[in-house]
């Protein structure tokens, strides 16, 4: 006995000098390493080394009544990497310094091995980012592979556990596990990952559990979605409590499961459909709620402004599972219903994007907004388009779904324009709207001018932020109008005009609204958006509007007048539009309406004195569509058969080629391109009086009528291009003459009689003498007046402008 008990003893002295080395030794590594200021130890700068003598060692005599003895006590050195003490006393042999490689003295402060790697420079918060993605994916795949554990047991002994034993237990289980996670957040602040775990799997237990009991324990439906409903309120409040965002997630997942348990009850009893999805809405209502209140009371969960977005996903998924059933057994049932999910959805959208915008997350609050929009219009499409569905019942819930989409644009409107949410949901809730109107459209074509409306509502926000492009997309969905032309209902055609109005009259009050531009971008882009807005609401008045009112107007109607309104209105439209200024540079709706551009030319200032040495692109586009314009209105005038109703067409096509020449005239002698400006004029205008004749008269092309307006022509270019010192035109005269005699000498008069052929020659031969003498005239006069000005040049130093030169800038 005495022996054990000495054993332990001596056993026990071993341990407790063990110890006392190991406490020697960190004092000796803290006085060496720390160096404490008011220490005596402290180092103190040490001159170079010099040669000595080698020092004696020192010996340490060993005590006999000590096991071991304690390490003798060295100057202090340079510190350098600490090791493990050693378990036993290690005597280290004394080094002799080296004459020739004395040891330098390392300063305090001096670099370690772990300050130079380069992934210790990596910020903390990136690194703490990265861990908990490494510990929530572990989480969830712990919380999977419970599950799973659990679910495995179950289907091996299923049979053998009674049905409510199998529920209860799991239920039990559930509650526990909640309970346990819930617990071990709130006692142990270094366990939050498995407290986690422990809460996110226990709440998928208790939906697995409520959903067993439907399904093997006869528990009711209207039960289980009860039961769902208050485990997952439970949950989001658990989530709360711990200021754990992965058990909200949990709570959103279970939550999406009651969805697709009620979409499964409403198919498999339908006549439970009414209350099944009346339960469903209320339970989508009163979740947003809580999610919104939330985050009021959860100031230590750093993703609390992401919890109305776990409520707004389970809301989006209610939308696009809504039953269409619905709508055909009860249609105004169903269409309340169906659509106050996408009312909850646009309530919680204004929200969320607040708490997101406000968090600094306010690219994540537009992607939110952007998908809220794609959901509503992927479910209008889905609900609406089922089949068995009324037409009425399909407009109604068009119109419902719309009329949501303006209220949520108009509580905008009240919103400063300097807010940073407005500036980034307003440019976002534009492309939503015209999602959603797109697809009422594609439901109904009547329904286009609410959509077209709705567009309008939503663009007054985003030129209130400085963003001007829905002057051009407002406009620009109105040309689904030309879709009309195909529809056979002339109240659709109607409708279709009016959608064409609302989307092209209130183009100029949103350019007068716009604010300064945000950034430099927008600053440039402007006059570019704002141009093109004007062309695609100029190209409406010109193109779709008389097409839709031709369409609208019967051919045969009141005598066949009718068929001249769609000519004569396009027409008069485009005349107006290019006096007022469209085909000048950088001419916005505003500048048009206000008339601040009627009358001027694009690059010149006016028919005689051009600013640039050719033609600008808007003018040849000018002069080209204002031509092709005229000619598809002689086009259709000559189809009329009928000369007192052709005459106003032809009236108005000789003025489009007018017009469009006019644009090009002031370079017809002041530019290296005159040879093409005038041929382009002179040829443009010319077949135009020609065709009119033969529409007014009913005459052929090879008629004596038309041959003597030729030689008419020819003989004005050539009288015009000497009062214009035009070379170019006179020669094109001169041509159209010489073909008059040669079409007289070789054509005509080989089918006439002698008379007609004595008579036509001899008018022919007097015309040309006539032209011959007015030739030689103005060639005279012109010489006389250019030998003139050159005298008066050397004399005086006339200007070329003043000799009819050019005066744009060299």
């Amino acid at each position: 006995m005495d022996t054990v008990s000495s054993e332990q003893l001596e056993e026990i002295i071993g341990r407790l000098t063990t110890l006392e080395r190991k406490l020697d030794w960190v004092a000796k590594r803290i006085s060496r390493d720390g160096y404490p200021l008011d220490s005596a130890a402290r180092p103190q700068p040490r001159p170079a080394p010099v040669a000595s003598p080698p020092a004696r060692p020192i010996t340490t005599r060993t005590s006999s009544s000590s096991p071991a003895a304690a390490p003798a006590v060295q100057q202090p050195r340079t510190p350098a990497l600490a090791t493990y003490p050693p378990s036993k006393p290690v005597l280290k042999a004394p080094s002799t310094p080296s004459q020739k490689a004395p040891t330098a003295v390392a300063p305090s402060g001096a670099t370690s091995a772990a300050d130079s790697d380069p992934f210790a420079m990596r910020p903390m918060r990136e690194k703490r980012n990265e861990g908990n993605i490494g510990r929530y994916v572990l989480s969830g795949a712990a919380a999977f592979l419970i599950v799973s554990a659990a679910v495995s047991l179950i289907a091996l002994v299923w049979d053998q556990i009674p049905d409510v034993v199998k529920v209860t237990a799991l239920g039990v289980v559930a509650v526990s596990l909640v309970a346990a996670g819930t617990v071990v957040n709130q006692k142990r602040e270094r366990l939050q990952v498995a407290a986690a775990t422990l809460t996110g799997t226990g709440g998928a237990l208790g939906f697995v559990a409520v959903i067993g009991a439907a399904l093997i324990a006869g528990l009711s439906p209207v039960a289980a979605l009860g039961l769902m409903v208050a485990w997952a309120f439970v949950l989001l409040l658990v989530s709360c409590v711990t200021a754990q965002f992965f058990t909200a997630v949990i709570s959103m997942l279970g939550a999406l499961v009651t969805v697709g348990f009620t979409t499964w009850q409403v198919a498999t009893h339908p006549e439970q459909a009414v209350l099944a999805w009346t339960l469903i809405d209320i339970y989508t209502v009163t979740l947003a709620v809580v999610a919104a209140i939330l985050p009021r009371f959860t100031p230590r969960m750093r993703l609390a402004p992401w919890l109305p977005t776990t409520s707004m996903v389970v809301t989006g998924t209610v939308l696009l599972a809504g039953p269409s059933r619905l709508l055909v057994a009860q249609p105004l049932t169903g269409i309340v219903l169906l659509a106050a999910p996408c009312a909850v959805l646009l309530a919680q959208a204004h929200h969320s994007t607040r708490l997101l915008a406000g968090a600094g997350a306010r690219e994540a609050a537009g992607y939110e907004w952007a998908v809220t929009g794609i959901i509503q219009a992927l479910a209008l499409l889905i609900l609406a388009s089922a089949n068995d569905v009324t037409s009425s019942t399909r407009n109604g819930m068009a119109m419902s779904f719309l009329v949501l989409v303006c209220l949520a644009t108009a509580a905008l409107l009240p919103q400063r324009a300097t807010s940073p949410w407005l500036r980034v949901v307003a440019a976002v809730n534009l492309g939503t709207v015209v999602c959603v109107a797109a697809a009422v459209f594609a439901l109904n074509i009547a329904l286009l001018p609410p959509a077209v409306a709705a567009v309008a509502l939503a663009a007054v926000p985003v030129v209130r932020v400085g963003y001007s492009a829905p002057v051009l997309v407002l406009p620009l969905f109105s040309t689904a109008a030309l879709l009309a032309v195909f529809s056979p209902d002339r109240s659709t055609v109607m409708l279709a005009i009016l959608a064409v109005l609302i989307g092209v009259l209130p183009t100029a009050p949103l350019e007068a609204l716009l604010a300064p531009p945000p950034h430099s971008e927008e600053h440039a882009n402007r006059p570019s958006w704002l141009s093109a807005g004007m062309w695609v609401a100029a190209g409406q008045l010109v193109l779709i509007i008389p097409r839709l009112l031709d369409r609208l107007v019967p051919a045969g109607g009141l005598g066949g007048a009718g068929r001249i309104a769609a000519p004569l209105l396009a027409g008069a439209l485009a005349l107006a539009l290019a006096g007022m200024g469209a085909f000048t540079p950088q001419c916005s709706p505003r500048m048009l309406v206000s008339g601040r551009r009627a009358g001027q030319l694009a690059g010149a200032t006016d028919l005689r004195s051009p600013l640039v040495p050719t033609p600008p692109a808007l003018a040849w586009l000018g002069e080209a569509l204002l031509t092709a314009l005229a000619v598809a209105v002689l086009v259709r005038a000559d189809s009329l058969g009928s000369p007192l109703l052709a005459a106003p067409l032809v009236a108005l096509a000789l003025a489009l080629v007018v017009v469009g020449g006019r644009m090009l005239l002031p370079w017809l002698r002041h530019s290296a391109m005159s040879l093409t400006v005038t041929l382009t004029i002179a040829l443009s205008q010319s077949l135009a009086l020609w065709w009119s004749v033969m529409i007014l008269t009913g005459a052929s092309a090879a008629s004596l009528l038309i041959t003597g307006v030729v030689l008419a022509t020819g003989a004005a270019c050539i009288v015009i291009g000497f009062r214009l010192r035009a070379t170019t035109l006179r020669h094109y005269g001169l041509t159209l003459v010489l073909l008059v005699v040669f079409k007289l000498a070789v054509v005509d008069l080989a089918g006439q009689n002698s008379l007609s052929r004595i008579l036509a020659l001899m008018v022919a031969g007097v015309v040309c003498f006539g032209l011959s003498l007015a030739y030689n005239h103005f060639a005279q006069e012109q010489e006389q007046a250019e030998h003139g000005a050159i005298g008066a040049d050397s004399a005086g130093g006339i200007s070329p402008a003043g000799r009819g030169g050019s005066s744009y800038p060299r």
